[in-house]
């Protein structure tokens, strides 16, 4: 939310006729119905000590219970063996090692699949999917029983749907998501890894390679876990459990596009109880508190391509900007005004602040007072801003970003640039819309295209008309709206919540006498439930492990904290077991 409905949105240039500078007066009038409740609360919050009732389900941040397994699943004792048995542990390092040294690379310029009929016209097409079939026929080897006893099914050619049919088709699927494809290694730095990415190695503490953090290692925990529980034979799900698992994730995303189509058509929309994809990982201890932080949201994304065509000529001979001059003008017009951050009820940060707020024992006192009026006191709401505005890493939480990733123009030093173009790219917080950014650009462009007499298209669509000294083409390349916020106040979270603190309690941390607080978050990037959002409203962006903020993903040495990894197997162990049982009437 603005700090008052008399900001603008963007307070360093005047636009008046923009659509999205009234959005802020939207967002506050929706927060005026909610400020009633609200205020209740903080009152109770502000008469109450915070900690002498922390589960209080009348709060802000009610606690989720816990829910111990013991009751609901077959051997229990199985969950220690998964997370202290040396020979299973070797046997999981080498199940992940293995599907490392296959180098499911995915390249933004790489063909589709959805092109090719068939997988041999594919694969001569596009030579570099091949690996992906390697990496399917060592799944095949390495989990036997999980594709003798599942149905296993290849989505265009590429996408992986393993199906654990259920023996109550009233029960709404589950749906465990992973991706198949990494990042591709620069061959540049090669050298500069501890161990070969694609080879791998352990040095005790981290298991090293590309992809084992994002995310193999989420794609091998949840095979196992499925290959543990047929091989221990007692577990018949009422409930269908499906895992997904597409193949270019870190591209265009077109594998769980079609998935996603796939299971619409088998189920229909909203039939799938939840979407477990991955996300953050294990906990995060802020101001004393320690916080596990499930996604239940996903900034939009938007690539931004503006060109700009003007007549060539020889550089002896120059106008006064060329056109690589008038589109750095324009780069300094849209980076001198940055997006101004929103904080509303919307945001999922919101609740992971209300929880800092009502339980953490070393939170500012000044800053927990801001963060329980936040929602109905605007000079409350600009204090928590500033606090969360200060650091990069909790900035881009309430703010769309913005950030020239690429410029390409010129060919010759002896000729002018006849064409000019850059890459912005979004990531559009939950407040706004992918037209609120659009229009932001467009005001710019529109704004150095009068000062030039240059004409404007827009996606198509002619704006400006183009005259002599040229104009701009603005291309939208691959829009994506912010996600639908998934709900934190019913059965479903409380399930997923509540199994999590048991984990970390209760198995990871059974010595200690530590609280472990559920709280939502937001994810800045995408994962591939961008495709399945008609499929469930409760979908969360999380995985279990150990904190492991030197990961390197995307980067050299990419690496995990090995021993986390079981945390994923533990966890699926006994919460498929779990949502078995649940009644779908209470989600």
């Amino acid at each position: 939310m603005d700090e008052k409905s008399t900001l603008p949105l963007h307070n360093k240039v005047d636009r008046k006729m923009c659509k999205w500078k009234t959005l802020p007066l939207i967002i506050l009038c929706i927060c005026c119905f909610w400020a009633s409740y609200s205020s209740t609360l903080f009152l109770l919050s502000t008469w109450f000590p915070r900690d002498e009732n922390p589960s209080n389900p009348d709060g802000l941040c009610p606690i989720v219970p816990k829910i111990n397994p013991s009751n609901h699943i077959h051997n229990p004792k199985t969950l220690n063996y998964i997370l202290h048995d040396e020979k299973f542990h070797k046997q999981e390092r080498d199940r992940l090692l293995g599907a490392i040294q296959i180098p499911t690379e995915v390249y933004d310029d790489m063909l589709t699949p959805k092109l090719a009929k068939h997988l041999d016209e594919l694969l001569d097409l596009e030579p570099r999917w091949k690996p992906f079939l390697k990496f399917h026929k060592y799944l095949e080897e390495t989990y036997p029983l999980a594709h003798k006893h599942l149905k296993v099914e290849k989505i265009n050619h590429l996408g992986l749907v393993y199906t654990w049919k259920g023996s109550d088709k009233d029960k709404k699927p589950i749906i465990l998501a992973a991706h198949q494809d990494v990042v591709p290694v620069q061959k540049a730095t090669l050298d500069h890894w501890t161990y070969p990415p694609f080879e791998g190695g352990y040095d005790g503490t981290y298991l090293y390679g590309r992809g084992v953090s994002d995310c193999k290692n989420l794609l091998i925990g949840l095979l196992s876990t499925i290959e543990l529980l047929l091989e221990k034979g007692k577990f018949n799900p009422q409930r269908s459990i499906i895992l997904a698992f597409g193949y270019d994730e870190e591209s265009a995303g077109t594998g769980a596009t079609e998935i996603s189509k796939h299971l619409q058509i088998r189920y229909g929309p909203d039939s799938i109880l939840q979407i477990i994809d991955e996300g953050n990982e294990a906990y995060e201890e802020i101001e004393g508190l320690k916080l596990i932080l499930p996604a239940t949201g996903e900034k939009g994304y938007l690539d931004s391509v503006i060109e700009l065509y003007t007549p060539g000529g020889h550089s002896s001979v120059p106008p006064k900007h060329t056109s690589i001059g008038i589109m750095a003008q324009l780069i300094t017009e849209i980076e001198n005004d940055a997006f101004s951050p929103l904080l509303t009820q919307v945001n999922p940060i919101m609740g992971e602040l209300f929880c800092l707020a009502e339980h953490s024992p070393n939170l500012n006192k000044d800053i927990r007072r801001n963060i329980l009026k936040a929602q109905v006191d605007a000079n409350a709401n600009k204090k928590v801003v500033q606090y969360l505005d200060a650091n990069l890493e909790t900035k881009y939480l309430i703010t769309t970003s913005q950030a020239i990733d690429i410029v390409e123009g010129g060919v010759k030093s002896n000729a002018l640039p006849e064409h000019v173009s850059i890459l912005v790219n979004s990531r559009i917080s939950v407040e706004e819309s992918v037209q609120n950014v659009v229009d932001k650009y467009q005001f710019h462009i529109e704004s150095i295209a009068k000062k030039f007499n240059l004409g404007l298209i827009l996606n198509g669509e002619e704006i400006i008309e183009p005259t002599k000294q040229g104009y701009f083409n603005y291309s939208l390349v691959e829009p994506l709206e912010p996600a639908p916020v998934s709900p934190i106040n019913g059965e479903s979270w409380n399930t997923f919540g509540g199994a999590l603190r048991y984990l970390y309690e209760d198995l990871v941390f059974s010595k200690s006498n530590d609280s472990f607080v559920v709280a939502p978050f937001l994810s800045t990037g995408n994962t591939d439930t961008k495709s399945y959002w008609d499929l469930s409203r409760n979908i969360y962006r999380y995985q279990p492990g150990f904190p492991n903020e030197d990961s390197g993903i995307h980067s050299v040495d990419e690496r995990l904290i090995f021993n986390g990894h079981f945390h994923i197997i533990a966890f699926y162990y006994y919460y498929l077991q779990i949502i078995d049982k649940a009644d779908d009437a209470k989600f």
